[in-house]
């Protein structure tokens, strides 16, 4: 996991404490390691074409659905802005990680994913919110693994997947349960060797690479996760 794309009003009608809440988040992702991405720089307030790509090529998405529009004859209640509740619909729609932050006096609406999850935002005292917006992250990033460098030995296999015709493939195997499925690697050639990168890899899971190219086909069997240290006399 590495970004997430934060959806909010340029224009808040509620104005600094909103910008600089928008600041708190951009700061918070980024004591997760995470990168903010935004639809600022790309021009106006529509779910562009742009926007949406930057979207499905982030990780999560954040909305901030803040009192912008008040609602006629019904008392102290507002909607949001239309296009950051497009941008959350769209993400929910494609299956993403995604939460809002929902400021209190805002109404959600009956759409396909009212019943979401969402974390209460009081704009007066943000810090409960932004402690659940941590923990969420933090979940988010535990489900996702991580990207992990796979070195394949000997010579003669790295030079066999790093060919075009080759197919290279990985499973996860966790400890307990059933195998993943079969997905792609993508080969990286870099000072050192030949590596595999692997997506989504977790603590408690060995791995299992097959390299392809016909009539040569290698396994290597489920390997744990473990650091090879060369010790030398000093």
């Amino acid at each position: 996991m590495n970004k997430v794309f934060l959806a909010f009003p340029f224009n808040p009608r509620g104005g600094r404490p909103i910008l600089n809440l928008v600041r708190d988040i951009g700061r918070l992702l980024q004591s997760h390691g995470l990168v903010t991405v935004t639809g600022e720089s790309v021009g106006g307030e529509e779910l562009t074409p742009a926007v949406q790509r930057r979207i499905k090529e982030s990780d999560a998405l954040i909305a901030l659905l803040t009192c912008e529009r008040k609602l006629a004859g019904r008392g102290n209640k507002f909607l949001p802005t239309e296009w950051v509740l497009g941008e959350l619909t769209s993400a929910l729609a494609r299956g993403q990680r995604a939460i809002a932050l929902v400021q209190k006096g805002v109404d959600r609406g009956r759409g396909p994913f009212a019943e979401n999850e969402y974390i209460p935002l009081d704009l007066a005292a943000p810090t409960d919110a932004l402690i659940r917006l941590s923990e969420n992250i933090g979940t988010w990033k535990a489900e996702a693994g991580r990207n992990l460098l796979v070195r394949l030995l000997p010579d003669t296999a790295a030079a066999i997947a790093s060919k075009r015709s080759a197919r290279c493939q990985v499973r996860l195997v966790p400890r307990q349960g059933v195998p993943g499925a079969w997905q792609d690697a993508r080969v990286s050639i870099q000072p050192g060797g030949v590596f595999l990168a692997v997506p989504g890899v977790k603590d408690d899971v060995a791995i299992d690479v097959e390299i392809e190219d016909p009539p040569a086909r290698l396994r290597s069997g489920e390997f744990p996760q473990w650091l090879h240290v060369e010790m030398r006399s000093v």
